[in-house]
């Protein structure tokens, strides 16, 4: 044979990595023989045990599969069985090495997800072939994976893929307490792009910027085109302050390339919405609605910029509007304020905290240091994430903790969290003040606080006639009945029940008595706008 006439190894083969399973060692060998020649990368092993352990390594992204049919401890149809239905990164090519080459058993091999059939003993040049075919096959198979979860015009990862990958993404933040940023940016007066120069021409633009965009990220990074001329990217272990640097990086880049067009080279600006997930955003979309609030924000503030949460925060402070100042008045945020009367500390274990939660019927509580300063915040949910560890006696509070809160003073402007928590899908924010949690404020207390000041006001159509002094006389005589029963069932709780738990006991009695003392002074002061804070100072002087 002359050297132009040599078999050459298969170049498509190149780095595919094959898995044998064979319990004849002859086999084995002549098979790594072939195929090594051929330019693949090939591991063996001699029963289905060390097959399932070396396909659970993240090392290996095996593409092939061949099997033996008998095999010491099961059956190759038993190890294709698990193959097609765990291993689902990517798709497998299957072929079935036996003797027994009856038409039954190549039924029955098919019929479990092999792809191919592979008669004993081994031919070079067949066994050759039917991975060469196999090669042809998982070509197409990427090619058409790639197609769909592409772009089709910027080539970025479609929004299905990108909300898959970030779900996993998220998972470990949350397991792990890393930090996740979320960036959403777009480009500035798109429209006019495709009114000007066209269509063809909008096209080139969001090419041009998506190729920027993946030639600035890491390769931990999640990135798509998320709609229109919008782009999305999630950023694993990016603190917001790192985020932002890079979105500004980003910007820059966007903004200093010439994009050259069929008839003109024109430059773009884009804008920037960068959101890190806190401790109160319970789900993943609650990270990117907050983003997405921080673009529209820096949309609003004219565009070509990068706006962050903490940006947004002081944007609302800064917001006026006269109907909120109106139906809020000079009301600021500890008015309304269900003040904190229950703590934990970095150093309990989830046993102890769970327990307390359980016993007490509280949902979540702060986390404080031996000086009383807030460094957290646990929930019932972070403590199911762990319930399931072998020790979790040994698991403190200070593992499982969220540090990334989002707080507000307890002088801002109540307008200004009610505007923030309209605007988002977050419940709740703490209020603090030098580093001591003071209370949490939520949807259910503004609007409680509404319900007892500016809804009461004008609860009654100006022009007809009412007895206010009767309405007001009911609702006091209501409040009244609600709170001594309430102080009734208190003294009851505390005769049956330990010292030990008188402390926690009266948490949640103590929030319905502020609410039920609300209602009172609102019913004699209906025009005080006293909130619950305000109700401090009373409910210390109240003999339970």
């Amino acid at each position: 044979m002359t050297p132009g006439n040599a078999t050459q190894p298969d170049l498509n083969a190149t780095r595919s990595q094959v898995l044998v399973v064979d319990d004849d060692r002859l086999i084995r060998t002549l098979i790594r023989e072939f195929l090594t020649r051929e330019g693949y990368e090939v591991v063996t092993v001699e029963n289905c045990r060390e097959a399932l352990e070396v396909l659970e390594e993240e090392k290996h992204e095996f593409k092939f599969l061949v099997t033996d049919w008998e095999l010491p401890d099961g059956s190759g149809i038993d190890l294709i069985r698990h193959v097609r239905h765990v291993v689902s990164t990517h798709y497998m090519y299957i072929v079935m090495a036996t003797s027994h080459g009856n038409r039954e058993n190549l039924t029955q091999a098919l019929n479990a997800g092999a792809d191919d059939f592979l008669a004993k003993p081994i031919d070079r040049g067949e066994l050759v072939a039917r991975m060469r075919s196999g090669q042809r096959i998982l070509a197409l198979e990427t090619r058409l994976t790639h197609l769909a979860n592409s772009d089709l015009l910027t080539g970025l990862p479609t929004r299905r893929v990108f909300e898959d990958m970030v779900a996993k993404e998220w998972s470990r933040s949350r397991r792990y307490r890393l930090p996740l940023s979320c960036v959403i940016f777009d480009i500035d007066y798109f429209k006019r792009i495709n009114d000007v120069h066209g269509h063809a021409s909008g096209d080139q633009v969001l090419r041009e910027v998506g190729r920027i965009f993946a030639d600035s990220v890491r390769k931990s990074d999640i990135i798509c085109r998320y709609g229109g001329e919008e782009f999305c990217a999630v950023l694993p272990e990016t603190s917001s302050t790192q985020a932002c640097i890079w979105a500004e990086n980003l910007r820059k880049r966007i903004a200093e390339t010439e994009i050259i067009l069929d008839s003109a080279v024109v430059n773009v600006t884009t804008s920037f919405g960068v959101a890190e997930a806190m401790a109160e955003m319970e789900e993943l979309d609650d990270l990117v609605e907050v983003a997405d609030q921080c673009l529209l924000e820096a949309k609003q503030k004219g565009r070509n910029q990068v706006v962050s949460f903490n940006k947004l925060q002081d944007s609302v402070s800064n917001s006026a509007s006269g109907h909120l100042d109106f139906v809020f008045g000079g009301a600021v945020s500890s008015d309304a304020m269900t003040p904190v009367v229950s703590t934990v500390t970095p150093d309990s274990s989830v046993i102890e905290i769970s327990q307390f939660f359980l016993n007490y019927r509280i949902p979540s509580a702060p986390v404080v240091d031996d000086e009383g300063n807030l460094v957290g915040i646990v929930s019932e949910k972070d403590l199911m994430s762990v319930a399931s560890r072998p020790n979790p006696h040994e698991i403190t509070i200070a593992e499982v903790m969220r540090k990334n809160l989002i707080c507000y003073p307890p002088n801002i402007p109540l307008s200004v969290v009610w505007e923030f928590l309209n605007r988002v899908s977050i419940r709740t924010v703490l209020i603090t003040e030098n580093g001591k949690t003071l209370g949490i404020l939520s949807r259910q207390s503004i609007l409680r606080w509404l319900a007892n000041t500016t809804w009461k006001q004008s609860d009654t159509p100006s022009d007809l006639p009412c007895d206010a002094g009767n309405t007001s006389s009911k609702r006091l005589e209501l409040a009244a009945k609600l709170l001594a029963e309430t102080s009734r069932q208190l003294t009851n709780d505390v005769e049956v029940r330990s010292e030990d738990e008188h402390a926690a006991m009266v948490i949640g009695t103590v929030s319905k008595m502020q609410d039920l003392m609300t209602d009172l002074l609102e019913a004699v002061r209906g025009d005080s706008g006293a909130g619950a804070m305000s109700l401090g100072a009373t409910l210390n002087t109240v003999d339970f």
